[in-house]
């Protein structure tokens, strides 16, 4: 009996490392020499790890997520000209996008005009 106690306890020692090895998640390289930290999604729905990717993938960079609920996520970030966007992504799985908007930003000594 002894030995059969061993014995599962070396297996599950050994296996469990190799089962957590195989979940979705974690650091994932783009094959271009820098890798992401992507973690998958709860079933149903959109996490700000993958909306952040989504967003970077629109060409929107440095994001911080400045709106959520249970319907939408919202992220502010840059372009790669320095404009300002926001993005907004579905809070359902595949983060669908359902809008944009562009930031304006103020300039110092600069008054904003309405057309």
């Amino acid at each position: 009996m002894k030995a059969a106690y061993q014995t599962t306890l070396v297996v599950f020692a050994v296996l469990l490392p190799v089962a957590a090895l195989g979940q979705s998640g974690g650091w994932q390289s783009d094959g271009s020499g820098t890798s992401t930290w992507h973690v998958s999604p709860s079933e149903g729905t959109c996490n700000v790890s993958q909306a952040q990717n989504r967003a970077r993938r629109a060409g929107i960079y440095r994001t911080d997520l400045v709106y959520r609920d249970e319907n939408v996520l919202t992220l502010r970030g840059l372009t790669e000209w320095g404009d300002r966007r926001e993005i907004t992504f579905a809070n359902i799985r595949g983060c669908p996008e359902v809008g944009f908007q562009d930031m304006q930003q103020s300039q110092p000594g600069k008054v904003p005009t309405n057309r």
